[in-house]
């Protein structure tokens, strides 16, 4: 009797003692548990973090693109509008300096045919070192002024006027207040010496369209000459 109670207290100190250990691996398993689920979930969180990270990295990345693209887009429809505003002025301007030009040009050819003698004969004849200008002053009075470098320290310089006149052979302008001055310079280009050498001086111009002839009577300085418009 006194041996089958002890073999009873052994197997209920076992069965204590393996439940015992049971608890204790239950226990363990749960602090386990417990222990690992926080890391779970903060892993979980870090992905999810990462992964809208880079969605808001791409959407902001998308964003970049789409602006600059706008930017460029509206940069180069600018540069075209501008481009096209500039040609469009020199152009017009070109064209209007052409036509400008031109109607001064048809103009002055219309006056030259069918003007006013001064209309058509005045203005600027030359050759070689002679220069004739020729003023209207009136209808049909000019004022001539001549021009005449015999060198660079020397020149000299007539003045006349006189009404225009026509016969068989077209324009002339008779003169009678002809004035001859000569100039002389020292090396400094300023004027040495001035000298009249003659006043009254008569003779006239003949004008042939673009070109004139001048008979002086006092010298025939110009005899044979032809001086171009």
């Amino acid at each position: 009797m006194k041996r089958t109670i002890t073999a009873l207290i052994g197997i209920v100190l076992m069965l204590a003692m393996t439940l015992a250990l049971v608890g204790c691996n239950k226990s363990a398993r749960e602090e386990a548990a417990t222990v690992t689920a926080p890391s779970i979930v903060t892993k979980a969180n870090v992905e999810e973090t990462t992964a809208q990270q880079a969605a808001d990295k791409a959407t902001e990345k998308a964003a970049d693109n789409t602006t600059k693209k706008a930017e460029q887009k509206a940069t180069k429809k600018a540069e075209q509008k501008a481009t096209k505003k500039a040609t469009q002025k020199a152009t017009k301007k070109a064209t209007q300096k052409a036509t400008e030009k031109a109607t001064k040009k048809a103009t002055q050819k219309t006056t030259e045919a069918t003007g006013s003698p001064v209309q058509r004969f005045q203005g600027r004849y030359g050759n070689g070192r002679c220069t004739i200008d020729v003023k209207g002053v009136a209808n049909n009075t000019v004022e001539i002024h001549v021009y005449w470098s015999s060198s660079a320290w020397e020149h000299s310089e007539w003045t006349m006027s006189g009404n225009f006149d026509e016969d068989k052979n077209g324009f002339y302008v008779y003169y009678s207040d002809g004035v001859r001055k000569d100039y002389k310079y020292n090396d400094d280009g300023k004027v040495e010496s001035t000298e009249t050498v003659y006043q009254g001086g008569k003779g006239a111009f003949r004008f042939n369209g673009n070109k004139l002839t001048w008979d002086d009577h006092a010298e025939h300085i110009a005899d044979g000459i032809v001086f171009t418009k």
